[in-house]
């Protein structure tokens, strides 16, 4: 599968090398290019979704805090939340001038950290824990086109491929709701400020205003999609390794400037495109419910290049999941005989022994998620991730640790190791919030669910 996904580009330019830049590509070529375009703007896209939602709409306002609690099943604006760091989420507009965010500190043994993104998708940076320590951070947000001077006090600058910045910041919640105080504390703590304000100087003028476009839910899958992303096009600075790719677009008259639209195309190129939304949507869920190594999906372009594809299939799996060195992602899809896990055929327990219990220098925690929305799942005991910082949870004599995932309770004198699953397909994410170089380089062992079926 892993080869699969490398080869995605070969398979586009073995079918459309031979185009030249008059020619018009044959509905077969179109149709491929389509394909392979929808991944290419997948993370843009569905980014314009995300901050439609939390800076746009209504009364949300660029450069402003969305602190939440510890996430819950009504939670649905990203996929695979988190059950172990309440979010807070920002969105910065960078075309007028830089911004400066400031990390408060915190105590040496939380997690926090703050995660910037750009629209394509991208993990430009992280300012917190594992990057700088938990002393106070501050650091400068700015354009890709911005080549000022750094002001005094600021520790680096932040830079992506867009003018535009997404950040989902987590703040580690110690022992429940019981925390979430402190932790709310923290969150306030996170200020961002117009680089003028934050140095006392002249503020430069506004940038020029802009008529958003509404999200409307599931335009992802119609040709809709493609008027957001020749929406979002000029607030992205291109890169030259994407000019093939952009060469291609233009070819079925998509210029890299954007601002065209999609019902101005002719009708075969729309035919086309539509094809090519099937086609792409249909692989990214046969790939998602396969055992994918989530960890090559995230993180800045260095890593991920020009692999379309993997850069999609992040943001269709967990979109603003983070790069392996801050939380890493270990999928367990699946039970000891490879069989998805399913909470109307089995219960399962989950053994680490007291020598393989998950090497981080924060913590870990398994998240369980429903299936097909991998959203987190109502139950009883409003528990949705269980791991090393549960209050309560119980280990064996020999310091081995037993996990009981089922739909039923294990029993009373169990609960306290208990992750609810609902009675239909399920699907959970380990995490390790300071991974250990084990975990990085994929020589630990994680554990296999072991199956009991429901009588």
């Amino acid at each position: 599968m892993k080869q699969l996904l490398l080869s995605a580009l070969a398979g586009l330019f073995a079918l459309c090398g031979n185009l030249h830049a008059a020619d018009a590509p044959t509905p077969e070529q179109a149709r491929e290019i389509a394909k392979q375009a929808y991944f290419f703007a997948y993370p843009v896209v569905m980014d314009y979704r995300t901050m439609y939602a939390q800076a746009i709409k209504g009364d949300r306002e660029f450069g402003k805090w969305i602190h939440l609690g510890l996430s819950k099943p009504s939670d649905t604006d990203i996929v695979t939340p988190n059950n172990d760091t309440p979010y807070s989420y920002a969105w910065l507009d960078l075309r007028a001038e830089p911004w400066v965010l400031t990390v408060p500190k915190v105590e040496p043994k939380r997690f926090i950290t703050s995660q910037w993104n750009d629209m394509f998708g991208f993990v430009v940076d992280n300012a917190g824990s594992v990057n700088d320590g938990n002393d106070v951070v501050k650091v400068l947000l700015a354009s890709p086109s911005w080549k000022g001077d750094i002001p005094e006090g600021v520790d680096r600058v932040i830079q992506g491929e867009s003018d535009l910045l997404g950040s989902l910041t987590r703040t580690q919640v110690i022992g429940g709701e019981s925390d979430m105080p402190r932790v709310s504390e923290i969150q306030q703590g996170y200020k961002l400020q117009p680089l003028s304000a934050y140095t006392g100087g002249k503020a430069p003028a506004a940038a020029p205003a802009v008529d958003w476009p509404a999200w409307t839910e599931g335009d992802e899958e119609t040709l809709k999609y493609w008027d957001y992303f020749s929406f979002v096009l000029p607030f992205i600075t291109r890169n030259a390794d994407d000019q093939p790719l952009y060469d291609q677009l233009a070819s079925l008259g998509m210029s890299a400037e954007g601002g065209w639209k999609t019902a101005d195309l002719d009708a075969a190129t729309q035919t086309a495109l539509k094809a090519g939304i099937d086609d792409a949507r249909a692989e990214m869920k046969k790939l998602g419910e396969g055992d994918l190594d989530a960890n090559k999906l995230f993180g800045p372009r260095k890593l991920l290049g020009t692999r379309y594809r993997d850069r999609a299939m992040g943001v269709y799996m967990g979109i603003f999941a983070n790069t392996s060195d801050q939380s890493f992602y270990i999928s367990m899809p699946a039970d000891s005989k490879g069989q998805p896990l399913d909470g109307s055929k089995n219960s399962y327990t989950l053994t680490f022994t007291k020598e393989n219990l998950p090497p981080v220098e924060y913590f870990w925690s398994i998240t369980l998620y429903n299936l097909p929305q991998r959203f987190l799942v109502e139950n009883p005991i409003k528990r949705y991730s269980i791991g090393s910082a549960t209050p309560g949870l119980k280990y064996e004599d020999d310091g081995s640790l037993i996990i009981h995932v089922s739909a039923e309770s294990p029993g009373k004198d169990l609960e306290s190791n208990w992750l609810p699953a609902p009675k239909t397909p399920f699907w959970t994410v380990l995490r390790s919030y300071g991974p250990d170089e084990a975990i990085i380089k994929g020589t630990y062992n994680t554990p296999a669910y072991q199956p009991t079926p429901v009588k």
